[in-house]
């Protein structure tokens, strides 16, 4: 059994397509070390991840995530037991999607074809069909984003 864990945060932090690189990379290096594989969804603003491995490995994870400052209002919306992770392979898959017609805010960073076509095939899965609507836009589950007056305090 695996750890199947997906949350969605705000993005408090400005971020550029170098920084995003960047922890990309360093996800993709750890993620594999610990046998975590998953998909780093952004979407005006937002951030949605998949998370699969290990318990332990996964949980871990998470509670470093959920304190990284760079973020606001992480929502936990899915932490299930599965047999067999929903994406192939450890390290981190990327994709983004523009907000109404704009420009990528990332354009550098190379989507994952082959992540997004799995969210594509896997039907009704609840943890894929959340993924897919949140790149389209649909209201982020979980309510509203107080991040805004989080960041007022910080500026």
């Amino acid at each position: 059994m695996i750890r199947q864990l997906l949350y969605r945060s705000g993005q408090l932090a400005e971020f550029t397509a170098a920084d995003i690189g960047r922890l990309l990379s360093r996800a993709r290096a750890f993620n594999t070390g610990q046998g975590i594989g998953g998909l780093l969804l952004h979407h005006d603003g937002l951030f949605m991840q998949l998370l699969e491995g290990p318990v332990a490995a996964v949980d871990a994870l998470y509670a470093r995530i959920a304190a990284d400052p760079r973020h606001c209002e992480v929502r936990l919306l899915v932490r299930a037991e599965r047999h067999a992770p929903l994406l192939a392979g450890p390290g981190m898959a990327w994709a983004e999607t523009p907000y109404d017609g704009e420009a990528l805010v990332f354009p550098d960073v190379e989507t994952d074809r082959c992540a997004l076509d799995r969210l594509e095939t896997a039907g009704g899965d609840r943890v894929a069909a959340a993924m897919r609507a949140f790149l389209q836009g649909a209201p982020v589950p979980g309510g509203g984003l107080g991040c805004a007056r989080v960041m007022e305090r910080v500026l």
